[in-house]
């Protein structure tokens, strides 16, 4: 079983405009409605791959209803604290033809410290042998150790948890030995306020992440492939699959889920990150979170990785 967490669902919705012009009216065929948040997208697809999961979720409202509706037709496993009031989010995707995707993300309802303790009750199932995806932004209402505070129990009980977040929740996750941390270029130069210009700088920041206690840091790239630095001390280096990008929103959550579904089929950190190159490549040329089928007839095409 690997449980999902998303502090900070929303409902995004994804529209194509024949063009984008800011200050103008600009039109849109039908939008495209999809459950999201980076751990609700996690388990989507690893539902998708066959691997037995759940997503729990902190959800309010009319838009958090939505979210859960959405989850159960796809036939994902969803396990939801509802909040006593305030909506979920919605995030606006727009995607001109050719253009430059812009993202409108929401903030987030308030999170009260009952939610809370009752999203550590059901964490609080998880045991040895089962994994936990800790991912995405918190809510502006709960601190930024917060993830810090849910992996504890985990980690002490033999759970294999994997953090997907930026700045201070990153950092403060990281003394309590997250198994995997996997930020792109971006987050990485954003974490240490550098520009990292190839891949011998960018190796030596995702070492920083290991010293401050990660196992195993992937770094995603983009088309441009991925990086991972293993426990062990190796690190290896995966290009890219070539193909149209449709959208780039949830190929890195994507990456996550085809990592841990490889890392399982085959018991190694490399297939993990051929598996993870071959999901967030999948949901990349397509307008949503790829399926499993999908994912499985592009893996032929990821390379071996090579060491770095």
């Amino acid at each position: 079983m690997i449980a999902t967490v998303t502090c900070n669902p929303a409902l995004d919705i994804l529209v194509r405009p024949r063009q984008f012009r800011p200050g103008e009216i600009n039109r849109y065929g039908a939008g495209m409605c999809q459950p999201g948040g980076k751990g609700i997208n996690v388990s989507l697809l690893l539902h998708s791959l066959g691997v037995e999961t759940k997503a729990l979720a902190l959800a309010g409202g009319f838009t958090g209803r939505e979210i859960a509706r959405l989850l159960e037709e796809r036939g994902c496993p969803g396990d939801f604290v509802w909040l006593p009031q305030g909506d979920s989010r919605i995030n606006l995707k727009i995607c001109p033809p050719g253009g430059e995707e812009t993202q409108l993300n929401g903030e987030g309802p308030q999170i009260p410290e009952e939610a809370v303790e009752r999203l550590e009750r059901k964490l609080s199932a998880l045991g040895p042998g089962d994994g936990a995806v800790l991912a995405g932004s918190l809510p502006a209402s709960l601190p930024q150790d917060l993830y810090a505070r849910l992996m504890k129990p985990l980690v002490r009980k033999g759970v294999e948890v994997a953090v997907d977040t930026t700045g201070e929740a990153l950092l403060a996750a990281l003394p309590c030995r997250p198994f995997l941390v996997k930020p792109n270029l971006e987050e990485l130069e954003e974490l240490f306020s550098v520009k990292l210009t190839g891949l011998p700088e960018i190796k030596e920041q995702a070492r920083e992440l290991q010293r401050l206690g990660a196992r195993n840091v992937v770094v995603s790239l983009g088309a441009g492939g991925a990086l991972l630095l293993e426990e062990g001390g190796r690190s290896l280096f995966c290009h890219g699959v070539r193909g149209q990008a449709v959208s780039t929103v949830g190929a890195g959550d994507s990456l996550v889920a085809g990592f841990l579904y490889g890392w399982q089929l085959h018991g190694t950190l490399e297939g993990g990150l051929r598996w993870g190159m071959a999901a967030g490549a999948a949901t990349a040329f397509s307008p949503g979170i790829a399926t499993g089928e999908q994912v499985k007839a592009l893996f032929p095409q990821v390379g071996n990785p090579q060491p770095l």
